[in-house]
């Protein structure tokens, strides 16, 4: 059987395959604009993790995932969130709405991958304890937002005993998801020297001074304290911080996140300093989609190949995910390739 080549008619430009235009580079040709223009990497941040109260790198993971590194994956989102079991069940997802694909076809289904990841490494997770500190906090409330607060701040090496309603942590959601969740991760911090116990004693006062520091959880106890700087969960108190949230379970999570990092600042000898904004974010008209295609969601993950699948429909919104399509199509030839990523010349 004879196979004829296809006759291709080149019409215009845009008929020709890309290529650089230029005979030589930017790194042995230095002259006009190269002599002191180069490209550059610009930071930026998608639309995702902006509108995640976490600041999770969705972009990053979901890299990870789609490379098949789903341990990797999953513990890159345990940067930002040590809970992603949880949230995958019940976090309300904003990290969608932001999604840029929302544009194109469906958004990613983030909180499907956040919660397929965190199951793959629940009984994995270690939290590890720095060196031991001759310090020791109280948290009063033993909602998601406390567990938060004492996780935290069991990393640095920092004794940690939380005033419990019923001598269980997690007393915000119980009942709401799988009870096998809540407990593995409650045994995770127990494990790690966190202590739970049944104490009705809220006096802030007192507590301030038999401790070095005190977190409130205020979606337990509203009125025990005000806070007077979301930013930082600064109250009137010295050295007394809280936060929490009854209807976001992201916001809980990093209300008490942020409160264990001001006391940190503060058995450190500094000041809390509110967390940076991240870069400016990237917009729906500053993608090229053309190299997607039009792919329906996958709605409920069940399998690695799912998840892969899903992953694969990432945007990769301000991540560089080593794509290689910098480096193909650069008309100047301005880019190296070493070790799977670009370098400008």
């Amino acid at each position: 059987m004879e196979i004829k080549a296809k006759e291709v008619v080149i019409k215009s430009e845009k008929d020709l395959p890309e290529a650089p235009i230029s005979q030589s580079f930017s790194l042995v040709k230095k002259t006009g604009t190269w002599r002191n223009v180069r490209p550059v990497m610009a930071t930026r941040s998608a639309p995702c993790q902006n509108a995640c109260p976490l600041r999770v790198g969705i972009p990053a993971f979901i890299d990870l995932l789609t490379k098949s590194q789903l341990e990797k994956a999953a513990f890159e989102i345990l940067k930002q969130n040590p809970f992603p079991s949880i949230t995958g069940r019940l976090c309300p997802a904003k990290c969608e709405i932001g999604c840029n694909r929302n544009k194109y076809d469906e958004k990613i289904s983030i909180k499907e991958l956040e919660r397929f990841l965190g199951d793959l490494i629940l009984e994995k997770k270690e939290l590890k304890v720095q060196k031991k500190e001759n310090k020791k906090i109280v948290i009063i409330g033993a909602s998601t937002a406390g567990m938060a607060a004492a996780y935290r701040l069991l990393m640095e090496g920092i004794d940690v005993t939380i005033f419990s309603q019923t001598e269980a942590g997690f007393e915000d959601i119980r009942g709401k998801i799988e009870s096998k969740i809540i407990d593995t991760e409650e045994k995770l911090l127990k494990d790690a020297g966190v202590k739970i116990v049944k104490e009705t004693n809220k006096d802030i006062d007192t507590l301030s001074k038999e401790f070095d520091g005190v977190f409130v959880a205020t979606d337990i106890y509203p009125d025990l304290v005000k806070i007077k700087d979301p930013k930082i969960g600064s109250t009137d108190y010295k050295n007394v911080f809280a936060g929490g949230d009854t209807k976001d379970i992201s916001k809980s999570i990093k209300t008490g996140l942020t409160g264990a990092n001001s006391i940190i600042s503060i058995l450190k000898g500094e000041e809390p300093q509110p967390e940076p904004r991240l870069p400016r974010v990237v917009s729906y008209k500053e993608i090229v989609v053309d190299y997607f295609n039009h792919i329906p969601a996958i709605k409920e993950i069940r399998t690695v190949e799912e998840a892969i699948k899903e992953g694969d429909r990432c945007f990769s919104c301000g991540y560089c995910n080593s794509c290689g399509n910098c480096y193909i199509f650069c008309p100047d030839a301005a880019i190296n390739w070493v070790n799977d990523q670009p370098e400008f010349i």
